[in-house]
């Protein structure tokens, strides 16, 4: 059985993407389970939904992966690096389910905001640098991904809880509205 490299990136990609799906799938497990006390916060729920779209995004990119006929061990460590950013972010965004019940979860979320929404702001970075890899270029969807960056970088910077709250709706609005172009074909 002859096994690509592009293949071999591809199951690395996923498996830590995997990781990082796990990780909030176990989260929204325990909010799910009422038998413990712990807090929600909406604002820090709606971060972690937004972040299991962006897995489900970059699985589905997995593909791009595939079709990637020339690798280099460079350019496997570049696109390692995306999958590992978006774990770490996920890392930090979520505590450990132990502190949950005893922690106010706005204020966590505020301790976590200027590492989660620095790594996010690379993780846009990193985003545009692919597309420029793969895609040999700058494409329309990186207006999308440089404004995310921006918000991402205003995001971590502020402790303001109404920049937040717009800032995450306008995340919101930027990631559905690419899906929406995306999928007309726009971008």
């Amino acid at each position: 059985m002859e096994v690509s490299s592009s293949m071999l990136v591809a199951v690395m990609f996923v498996i830590i993407l995997s990781m990082g799906i796990g990780h909030i799938l176990a989260a929204a497990a325990a909010m799910v389970d009422r038998r413990r006390a712990g807090q929600i916060d909406r604002l820090h729920v709606s971060w972690m939904l937004l972040l299991l779209l962006w897995y489900f995004n970059l699985f589905w990119h997995t593909l791009d992966l595939l079709s990637t006929e020339k690798w280099s061990f460079a350019t496997f460590l570049f696109i390692m690096t995306g999958a590992i950013l978006l774990y770490f972010a996920t890392y930090i965004l979520i505590p450990e389910q132990s502190d949950v019940e005893s922690r106010d979860m706005r204020a966590y979320y505020f301790e976590a905001s200027s590492q989660f929404f620095l790594i996010l702001a690379i993780l846009q970075a990193w985003i545009m640098g692919v597309d420029w890899l793969l895609r040999s270029g700058f494409t329309s969807a990186g207006i999308v991904n440089l404004i995310v960056l921006l918000l991402a970088l205003l995001l971590a910077i502020s402790r303001a809880p109404a920049v937040h709250i717009g800032g995450t709706v306008a995340a919101w609005i930027l990631f559905l509205g690419s899906m929406v172009l995306r999928g007309l074909g726009v971008i």
